[in-house]
Parts: structure tokens; sequence; C-alpha cells
């Protein structure tokens, strides 16, 4: 694989995709219990993250959850700006931070749900002050 069939220098010292290049994910997956910890980060370096999470509990059962995430060293928002599913929602999204680390939790929405299987990309963006 040539990294140039891909891609392009972009504006603004972006990098372009191609035309029709796609990107395809499958990451490493998690199963969904109780405050499972998909993801964490230090707060000092990252302030801010959108998640795209993709759940998939069988056949017909399936979900994928678009969140943004804001946080400082002892709090942090996260809001749910999209969601599609098949039959019901999956998983319920929270965070928290301890000690400066930012953690994204998920859980099953029901008991019956626990165990379905998850993967999630990220786009993070660094803190921009020092104070």
């Amino acid at each position: 694989m040539d990294f140039t069939d891909y891609f392009d220098r972009g504006a603004k010292g972006s990098l372009k995709l191609r035309n029709n290049t796609q990107l395809s994910h499958k990451g490493l997956e998690k199963q969904v219990y109780n405050n499972t910890v998909i993801d964490s980060w230090h707060v000092g370096e990252i302030m801010s993250a959108e998640y795209t999470l993709v759940v998939d509990n069988g056949r017909d059962s399936k979900e994928v959850v678009k969140v943004l995430v804001v946080a400082g060293p002892e709090d942090a928002a996260v809001t749910i700006y999209g969601r599609a599913n098949i039959e019901e929602k999956l998983i319920t999204v929270t965070g928290n931070v301890d000690l400066s680390v930012f953690k994204l939790i998920v859980g099953p929405t029901r008991e019956e749900l626990a165990g379905a299987r998850i993967i999630y990309s990220a786009n993070y963006y660094h803190t921009l002050s020092d104070k």
C-alpha cells in the first residue's frame, strides 16, 4: 500500500483524502457491563473529545451513538448529540473526572443487554492554556 495513493496535502496543513478514499473502523472490542470504562485521558493534556460508539448485540440489535465531552481537572460534561439504533437504546453513556483523569463510561440500558460488544473512534482536542 502506497500512502500517496490515498492522501494528499490539504488546506492549512491538513491531510486530504484522495477521491473515493474512505475510513473503516474495527477497533478492539469490549463487552458492555455496568460501569465499563471505554476510554480515559489526562485532562492536562486533552480538554475535549468527540466519540462515535458502535454497539452490536446480535443481528437485529445494533446502535451508534455520537458523544461530545469537555473536561476540567474536577468535572466533565458529556452530551449525546446523535443516536440511531435498531429495536432499542442499548447503552447509557456517562463520564467522570478522578485525579484529573477523565473516563468515558458505558453500561447496558437493561440487564438483558449486558455483554453487548462495543468499539469506538475518537477525535481528541488538546488543552489550549496553561492556567
